[in-house]
Formats: structure tokens, C-alpha cells, sequence
């Protein structure tokens, strides 16, 4: 039987022996397209936003805040996530990096030597037979198999998305963590303003309370005055107590989102409120654009990888043909091993055969399909949420705009009443009392200004998180 005519055999026998696809699939999901050029343009002429549209990488950089630059370099360099992330990475690459090898010449080799004793009345007869012999095996052999069907391009298209999709989730590991920096930092800026205003207020409510004692002792007011600034003076004691707390709190958190001690965050700098500038919103807002965000283009790549495996769990249903080569040298006496008469090989195809495995083979194509499916609903499920983050992010960074400008009225209005207070005082035509309670209420209206301020700062801030950080 000639080399010809053996491999034609082994062809129409492995096209009898395929497996019958279902007869019908699942349909494939559709990717959802979520709009949003109608609630971007509803935003087009807010002054809170800067229309330049210039191309923005390190984001927090927007805030001019060389303090906040430095913590998220910090977060970015030494936080174990990110650390943990890259590891993802470097996983998914050497996986594919096997899928790789594997599926291409595949080599092995082995190497025994083993002392036996063979049966006197086994498959060898005497002399041989009885004896206790060392014997000598040295193989090396070659396989490979025919890629007929697409079955090692999807594998290898299926781990090169699943590393595509690790570098991505790293991605977006590192933007959360910035974004998370950003919000902590904020909120102590805040926090740190409103503790300078609590600690005047406390001071003037004491000055408040030493004078109400002090007319008390004159005769001139009654104790349910003092009593009154008793209470006012304890509200404001614990307002500030609260305050330091949730200060420490927040330097405990930035230590831990850099990757230090909560010792570290007591030697930080104190932070100091600025107004900020306005936000670079793009000219249009697309949808292929939010699709960049590294979290969906994770998910993305997901999809596409449980795609690859129904075309591969498909390639199953037809016949695997491997070539394989072996050769090697073998021998009952070491010292002839090496001989050249000690040697054997083999070559030639195999063929498997998928007719008798068909319900297996259905059940993984279903596992697989559904995998897609889940994967295209979890894509799709982050996408409408993504862009319902953005809408929600540009409708509070435009509401508190609005109200820092009312704010800043209510602030102006309070010192304008203050100034006149202080004059009333100076003038002899009221006490101190009043003058007291005039700059208390400039504090409490400056407190509540530096709150929408940093608010506003971190909707910014999570708005270039929900937007993915960076245009490009």
C-alpha cells in the first residue's frame, strides 16, 4: 500500500467520522449603543465647562494641584493593585505565549535507564530470559498538528484577548485608583478648610460666652442667655471634633491608596483649597469614544475571546490530524547503546475521530455560545452605565457650578452684614454680641462655600473617570 493511498484513506475516513454541527444556533447578541449627543448638548453653553477639547493623558494634571499630582504618582507606583494587575498581565501574556507554542511543532524528548529482571518463562527465553539486565532507552520526537479546521488560530486569537483584556483591567485599575485619590484628596481639602472656619467659630462662640457670663454677673441679661451660648459653644466644640476625625480618616486612606502606613499620612502637608479651573469637555461626545474606557474595552476583548472559543469548540466537530515523528535508540547493554544498529523510529499521521463524542461536543459548543452571550450582556450592561455615569457626573458638575455662584452671593451678602455689624459695634450703637454673630454667620457661609468647592472638584474628578480618564 503505497504513502498515496494510505493518507487518501485516512481523508475520507476522517470526513465520515465528522461530527454533525447543531442544526441550529442561538442568535448573537447585539451591542448596545446607548445615546448621549442629546444630554452633552443640553451642557454646550455652561460655563462650567471649557469647550477647547485639548487632549488630555494625566487627567488630575486639569487641577493645577502640584499636591495631588504628587499622591497619584504615589497611588500609581507603589499601590499593590496596580501591582497585582500587572501580574495579571504577565500571566495572560506567558498563556498566550503557550497557546502559542502549542500550537505549533511540538517537540519532547526522554532519557531512562532501568535494571530489571526479566522472566525465565516471560516473552524472552533463556539465556535472556532469568537474566538481570541494565536497559537504555533515548527517544526524541516531533508532532505537529494540521490546522485544518481554525481550531489553533481561535485558541491563540482567544488568549491573545484575554491578555489584551489584562492590560486593559490594568488600565482601569490604575484610573479608579486615581479617581479614588483625587475624591480622598478633595474631601480633605475640604475638610481641612471647614476644621480653620470651625476652630474660628469655636473661638468667637467662647468670646460669645464670656460676654453673655459677664452681663449675667451685671444683671443686665438673664442665665438663659449664657445657657443658650453654652450649647452653641459645646455644638461647635463637637462639629470640630468631628472634623479632626474625619481628617485622620483621610490621611489614613491616601497613605493606603500610595501603598504606605497610616504613619505616613500624618506627616503630609496640610492641603489648601483653591477654586479650580473649568472642566475641557469635548466638542462631541461619540460613542466610539466612551467605548475606550479601559474597563469596557476589557469586557470588549472578553467578548471577543469567548467568540474565538465557539469557532474553536466548532473546529471539534471536524477530524484532528497530527503528524508525529519518533526516534530513537534502545538497548538490553549499556555498553552498546549508542550503538547506530540500537536504533527504531516512527512516523506517520493520526487522525481522531469526533463521530462517537457528538453530545460532548454539543454541550461544549453550548458552553461556549453562552460565555459570548454573557460576555456581549456584560459589555453591553457596562456601557449603559458608563454613559449614565457621564450624564449623572455632567449634570452634577453643572448644578454645583451654579450653586458655588449663588454661594459666593450668599458669601459676599454675609461679610457685607458683618463689615456693618463690626461698624455698629465701633460706633457704640450696638454690644459685641452682635458683631460676634455677624462674623460666626461669614464663617458658616465661607465653610459651606469651601464644601461646594471641593464638591465640585470631585463631580469633576468623576467625570474624567466615568469619560475613561483621557481623549484619544
Amino acid at each position: 500500500m503505497t504513502a498515496k493511498f494510505s493518507l487518501l484513506m485516512l481523508g475520507i475516513i476522517g470526513l465520515a467520522g465528522c461530527a454533525p454541527l447543531p442544526a441550529k444556533s442561538p442568535p448573537q447578541p447585539d451591542v448596545a449603543k446607548p445615546e448621549l449627543q442629546q444630554t452633552l448638548s443640553s451642557v454646550a453653553e455652561d460655563p462650567a465647562f471649557d469647550r477647547a477639547s485639548r487632549p488630555v493623558r494625566a487627567w488630575w494634571n486639569e487641577f493645577n494641584d502640584k499636591a495631588l499630582d504628587t499622591l497619584v504618582d504615589a497611588a500609581i507606583q507603589n499601590n499593590p493593585t496596580l501591582a497585582t494587575a500587572q501580574a495579571r498581565i504577565d500571566q495572560a501574556r506567558q498563556a498566550a505565549r503557550l497557546v502559542e507554542l502549542d500550537t505549533g511543532i511540538r517537540f519532547n524528548s526522554d532519557v531512562s535507564v532501568v535494571r530489571q529482571h526479566l522472566s525465565e518463562s516471560g516473552l524472552f527465553p533463556p539465556p535472556l530470559g532469568g537474566a538481570t539486565l541494565n536497559e537504555g532507552d533515548i527517544s526524541a520526537g516531533a508532532a505537529y498538528t494540521l490546522d485544518w479546521w481554525g481550531k489553533n488560530r481561535a485558541q491563540l486569537q482567544s488568549a491573545m484577548g484575554e491578555s489584551r483584556a489584562a492590560e486593559a483591567e490594568r488600565d482601569a485599575a490604575e484610573l479608579a485608583l486615581a479617581g479614588e485619590v483625587a475624591d480622598a484628596y478633595f474631601n480633605w481639602q475640604d475638610v481641612a478648610a471647614r476644621t480653620k472656619f470651625a476652630r474660628q467659630t469655636a473661638d468667637k462662640r467662647h468670646m460669645a460666652l464670656q460676654l453673655a457670663e459677664s452681663r449675667l454677673k451685671r444683671g443686665i441679661d438673664s442665665s438663659l442667655v449664657s445657657s443658650q451660648m453654652e450649647v452653641l459653644l459645646a455644638q461647635e466644640q463637637d462639629n470640630l471634633k468631628d472634623l479632626e476625625t474625619q481628617s485622620r480618616i483621610l490621611r489614613n486612606r491616601l497613605a493606603a491608596l500610595t501603598g504606605n502606613g497610616p504613619d505616613w499620612g500624618t506627616r503630609l502637608e496640610e492641603p489648601v483649597l483653591s477654586s479650580g479651573g473649568l472642566f475641557p469637555l469635548p466638542q462631541k461626545l461619540p460613542l466610539d469614544r466612551l467605548a475606550q474606557r479601559p474597563d469596557i474595552v476589557a469586557l470588549k476583548w472578553r467578548a471577543e475571546a469567548a467568540a474565538s472559543q465557539i469557532e474553536g469548540a466548532k473546529a471539534d466537530f471536524y477530524p484532528n490530524v497530527d503528524l508525529n515523528l519518533l526516534l530513537g535508540l534502545q538497548s538490553l547493554d549499556l555498553g552498546s547503546w549508542l550503538m547506530s544498529k540500537n536504533w527504531y523510529g516512527s512516523f506517520g499521521p493520526a487522525v481522531h475521530i469526533p463521530l462517537f463524542n457528538v453530545r460532548t461536543l454539543r454541550t461544549n459548543l453550548g458552553i461556549r455560545e453562552a460565555e459570548y452571550t454573557g460576555a456581549v450582556a456584560q459589555y453591553n450592561q457596562t456601557l449603559i452605565m458608563a454613559a449614565s455615569q457621564v450624564a449623572d457626573a455632567l449634570a452634577r458638575v453643572s448644578s454645583l457650578n451654579a450653586r458655588e455662584q449663588l454661594q459666593r452671593t450668599a458669601t459676599a451678602s454675609a461679610e457685607r452684614s458683618q463689615h456693618l455689624q463690626t461698624e455698629r459695634f465701633e460706633t457704640g450703637l450696638s454690644d459685641r454680641l452682635p458683631a460676634l454673630d455677624g462674623e460666626i454667620a461669614a464663617l458658616a457661609q465661607h465653610a459651606r462655600e469651601s464644601k461646594l468647592q471641593a464638591d465640585r472638584k470631585r463631580a469633576m474628578a468623576m467625570l474624567f473617570v466615568a469619560l475613561g480618564g483621557k481623549y484619544e
